[in-house]
């Protein structure tokens, strides 16, 4: 690309991100001028943007439900007078082949959400769930049961992107944060709801109740519009506008005509980018999708490796992946399909069960913690914060548990506390603190590529931790096992610390220019 042609991007690019300002900036104040003069007051605004997050979100409370399937199932079958008998090797991998497998659907729902979008990826999740809840009420062998967690697996990969995605997507910059935040609470609230299940109900009944999720969800979605920026992608003009007349208080076009003439330049100067790059050979740095007579001259999976190769998909891709990562061993989340079990081992006064519904509400509790100080103290504060308490409670969990193999102690109640404060401040922020960012470190276009990708990362780290738990416990013991993910928390904090970028209350453009290039993220932060 030549300077002359660089320079008028750079300058349409500018001319739009001023644009944005005022408008975001009226947005911020709670009204909107139209050329009549009418306003929208501020409440108006935000509540169909909460009855969307909430709708979509019922994904995720069947996501946590699924997540949390293998603690109940193993805590009933990992026994030898059980219905269904496993062995240690069957239950490792019951707990880990839904993780497993969860890869196939994010890179696969990252594929298709940017061609037939976030609405009909979430409409379309529901029906493997459901046909995995009934596998597992009427499984006679383990057999059936690993088939039912691979749909189960895959279908928490399908959901993910498209369902992070839409809120990035339809969100006010100023609530994206709050209502990201908000959304991963109903993980914990699906890990709160089996647990309770797999308390007053047998495991059949457990994964027959959870079946009506899926269907409440699919007709919850089918009322919600579609992203209006993915159907101005789609050169949908008058649905996005639809879409975003709903979306920002079921107004009329002239409401919201300077938010929605801004999508549109952005969107008219990405395509111009797109082509002139093109036409030069370059790499298609774009930051939206292109039209689709420009996309059908390639072919999608050229455009899927051209995408991923992008600094501005690789440099955020690279830091999710890794806060993933540490957020998997400051948390100890490799013990979680073992918890029942892990409890009896170390005779908590609590029922293991309860304590199962005890870790939920604190989660639950976490989270909405999380959701009511994100917007004040922003992502990396309480990122770096809550790493490290669960780093002290990972150590401190070690060494109570070595003290007491050797006699120095015991007071059961010294674990129980220890266990509350992790997850807790696992809630707090590193468990949904990443969600989040996925849904604003990564451009339009390739952030369904992103996204499937980061979250498939997720679950093969997760599977990686739960799988290799067992072994790692009889090699190191369980106080071992702690000393071992409370050090590498340590190098969590120190990457985080170096690395993470502050995006709360920032422009989806703003967060984008700072991971493409270095002279750019120094001019804009």
């Amino acid at each position: 690309m030549d300077l002359i042609s660089g320079a008028s991007i750079n300058r349409a690019e500018d001319d739009d991100i001023e644009s944005n300002k005022e408008s975001e900036k009226s947005l911020t104040d709670g009204t909107t001028e139209s050329s009549r003069g009418s306003s929208v007051s501020s409440f108006r605004r935000i509540i169909p943007q909460v009855i969307a997050t909430t709708v979509q979100s019922l994904l995720l409370l069947a996501l946590g439900m699924m997540v949390a399937c293998p603690t109940v199932i193993i805590a009933a079958l990992h026994r030898p007078k059980s219905e269904l008998p496993i062995n240690d090797s069957q239950a490792s991998w019951f707990a880990g082949i839904l993780l497993i497998c969860q890869p196939v659907g994010s890179i696969l729902s990252g594929i298709l959400q940017e061609w037939c979008g976030r609405k009909k990826c979430m409409l379309f999740v529901n029906i493997p769930q459901i046909v995995g809840w009934y596998l597992i009420y009427r499984a006679e062998s383990v057999d059936s049961l690993l088939v039912a967690a691979s749909l189960l697996g895959m279908s928490v990969g399908f959901m993910e992107a498209p369902t992070l995605s839409y809120v990035g997507e339809i969100a006010q910059p100023h609530l994206r944060g709050t209502l990201a935040s908000f959304t991963s609470t109903y993980v914990s609230a699906g890990f709160f709801v089996m647990y309770l299940l797999g308390t007053v109900a047998t495991w059949r009944m457990t994964a027959l109740m959870s079946c009506t999720v899926p269907v409440i969800s699919f007709l919850c979605i089918m009322m919600i519009p579609d992203s209006p920026i993915w159907l101005l992608n789609k050169g949908r003009k008058l649905e996005a506008e639809k879409s975003l007349c709903w979306l920002r208080g079921w107004v009329t076009p002239q409401e919201i005509e300077r938010e929605f003439s801004s999508m549109i330049r952005y969107c008219e100067d990405s395509k111009k980018a797109y082509n002139l790059q093109k036409a030069t050979n370059n790499t298609p740095y774009t930051l939206v999708s292109s039209s689709p007579d420009v996309i059908t001259s390639e072919s999608r999976l050229n455009r899927f490796f051209r995408d991923l190769i992008r600094p501005e998909i690789m440099r955020p891709l690279r830091l999710v992946v890794s806060y993933f990562f540490f957020y998997h061993c400051s948390s100890l989340s490799g013990f979680r399909p073992y918890m029942v079990n892990t409890f009896t081992e170390l005779n908590m006064p609590i029922n293991p069960h309860y304590m199962t519904i005890i870790s939920a509400i604190c989660q639950l509790t976490g989270g909405f913690c999380c959701m009511a100080l994100v917007h004040k103290t922003g992502k990396r504060v309480l990122s770096l914060v809550s790493m490290s308490a669960c780093v002290l409670a990972c150590f401190s969990i070690g060494a109570y548990i070595l003290l007491h193999k050797y006699q120095y102690v015991h007071q059961p109640w010294i674990p129980t506390i220890l266990f509350i404060c992790l997850f807790f401040c696992t809630n707090l922020g590193v468990s949904p603190i990443p969600w989040t960012l996925l849904a604003e470190v990564f451009p339009t276009r390739g952030r369904g590529i992103g996204g499937g990708l980061s979250a498939a990362c997720y679950y093969i780290e997760f599977f990686l931790v739960s799988k290799t738990f067992l072994q790692l416990q009889s090699v190191l013991a369980l106080y071992g096992v702690c000393f071992f993910y409370g050090g590498l928390g340590v190098v969590g904090i120190i990457y985080l610390y170096f690395c993470l970028p502050e995006t709360e209350g920032k422009r989806l453009d703003e967060v984008e220019k700072f991971f493409k290039s270095n002279n750019e993220r120094n001019s804009t932060y």
